[in-house]
């Protein structure tokens, strides 16, 4: 069983060298510098929000991709900390909060209708649940100033994010995988999990809608949908470059833009980069030319 941890912008900013990208900022206009987790956390009503989101989204659906293509290409099954799936969650709460605008999400949801399709749905989610008291209770006792003093993780923000995911996530998710919901205030215990999932049947009727994605009628089609997830993958992650021009928040100028391309590809490393960082980092750029004028 292979493991994959939540995405995070470490994996665009920090090169196949260990080079921060994020150390490039001085050399940027405010629109093009970088903005990560904890930049969110700590001024959630920045410009570039809707970027960051746009940016996550890309992060978990190459990895949900590369995820689909281990399973088909080795028989192995995969575990994954959040997945494109579960990425709305954050949008639509953003959105809630005016962090995220009307515009930014509509777009961000072209982007979703032309891409998450072309994915074979989980055959398994797993939510951890717990008050939105016990939360702030372990963010305060993590003790992280970011998280700490963030003006986003309010119990108002929180509250609808529980809501997002039970009223709307599981409920979809559950039409297609199943669900296993587990009380997480004292912490449970991984081996009833363990033991609830080893019990799970996942046998395919073809007349029930759960796990319809696996059902491939023969070798060929798994063949080709394995192909899809290796070969094509790039061409997946490119159907996220929607033009549109009208989110302001999301949009560079020329000038703008040809700064942060001269300092991402001059930075040390990245003329001999490849690998995952590269190609992350070609999507990351595509992104901005998407958003860029």
């Amino acid at each position: 069983m292979l493991f994959v941890p939540g995405a995070n912008m470490d994996m665009v900013y920090i090169n196949s060298y260990g080079y921060d990208m994020r150390q490039l900022d001085s050399e940027l206009p405010d629109s093009a510098k970088s903005f990560d987790e904890k930049n969110f956390l700590q001024n959630p009503t920045h410009r570039n929000v809707a970027s960051f989101q746009f940016e996550m989204f890309q992060l978990r659906l190459a990895q949900y991709i590369d995820a689909l293509a281990h399973v088909l290409s080795t028989g192995q099954g995969v575990v994954m900390e959040r997945s494109v799936y579960s990425d709305m969650v954050f949008v639509e709460t953003m959105a809630k909060f005016g962090y995220m605008s009307k515009a930014a999400r509509n777009l961000y949801y072209e982007c979703k209708k032309v891409t998450v399709p072309e994915l074979m749905r989980p055959h398994l989610v797993i939510y951890l649940d717990m008050p939105v008291s016990t939360v702030q209770q372990r963010i305060k006792a993590r003790n992280l100033p970011h998280e700490v003093n963030s003006p986003a993780l309010t119990p108002e923000f929180l509250a609808h994010m529980e809501m997002v995911y039970k009223q709307h996530y599981l409920r979809e998710m559950s039409n297609h995988a199943e669900v296993l919901i587990y009380d997480w205030s004292e912490e449970g215990d991984t081996e009833v999990v363990v033991e609830d999932i080893e019990r799970i049947a996942f046998d395919f009727d073809k007349n029930d809608p759960k796990l319809a994605d696996w059902k491939q009628p023969d070798e060929w089609e798994w063949c080709q949908k394995r192909m899809q997830y290796t070969k094509g993958k790039n061409k997946i992650l490119n159907w996220m470059n929607v033009p549109d021009f009208s989110v302001p928040e999301l949009v560079l100028n020329a000038d703008e833009f040809k700064k942060f391309q001269d300092a991402w590809w001059n930075a040390p490393g990245m003329k001999f980069a490849e690998g995952f960082n590269a190609e992350m980092g070609d999507q990351f750029l595509n992104t901005k030319t998407k958003i860029g004028a």
